[in-house]
């Protein structure tokens, strides 16, 4: 039987371009997504909590409809991991932060994690608390690409941007990154807009990479089976 992978997404439009998490052509298994009430990039950057009960029903319905592993379109609701994965009984990774410790197993002694993220200056601690590690146990560089035109889009209900435009973005940040912190081995991306732009960083900077695509594809491989649904569909 297939396994089936739930997203949560925010009420903005996804990105859709082929590659994306949000595209069900990116993997070999099916997703099935649902918008979840309220939950927008401006809502869960700032960490509305009145939108968690939202994200806990709206999982429930992802469980009760078949699938068997849960994540979101946003790093930023890591703050409603720990809750979330205690509302459902199907594993719960909702953020590409949780990728963090693992990256840090594969660099040098001495080196850091890159974080690249939507927004530098609203992410911190308490994320990373959410994802079960703190930046005193892993030596992180964090960046974003906050002010940039791809910044600026995908705050808006439809943020039609061309993929150049992020891994442009993307890669401009990156090599701000590298340049400020040239210790950093190896890089998370946050967003889940990011991984569009994953091969093109991983060329020019040779280093390896961990997006939101790999934490789904992981996901659902260790994820147990509960059941078919049909093809990829939207609720």
């Amino acid at each position: 039987m297939e396994k089936t992978l739930g997203l949560l997404l925010l009420e903005n439009r996804p990105i859709t371009h082929p590659g994306a998490l949000c595209n069900p052509n990116t993997f070999s298994f099916p997703t099935l997504q649902t918008a979840v009430p309220g939950a927008t990039v401006r809502t869960i950057v700032d960490g509305d909590e009145d939108i968690f009960d939202a994200y806990i029903s709206c999982a429930q319905q992802l469980e009760n409809e078949g699938v068997s592993a849960i994540t979101s379109n946003c790093g930023f609701t890591a703050l409603f991991q720990s809750k979330l994965a205690a509302a459902v009984n199907v594993p719960v990774a909702l953020s590409s932060l949780s990728l963090v410790p693992f990256a840090a197993t594969t660099v040098p002694k001495g080196k850091k994690v890159g974080i690249l993220t939507y927004d530098a200056t609203r992410m911190g601690d308490k994320h990373f608390a959410a994802a079960e590690w703190s930046s005193a146990q892993i030596d992180v560089a964090v960046a974003g690409i906050e002010g940039s035109e791809t910044w600026r889009r995908l705050a808006e209900p439809i943020p039609d941007l061309p993929a150049s435009a992020i891994v442009e973005d993307v890669l401009i940040a990156t090599r701000s990154l590298l340049k400020r912190e040239p210790d950093v081995a190896a890089l998370v991306f946050e967003c889940a807009a990011f991984p569009l732009a994953a091969d093109a960083v991983r060329r020019e900077t040779s280093l390896m990479i961990a997006d939101y695509v790999n934490l789904a594809k992981m996901l659902i491989e260790i994820s147990p089976v509960r059941g078919q649904l049909g093809a990829n569909h939207s609720s």
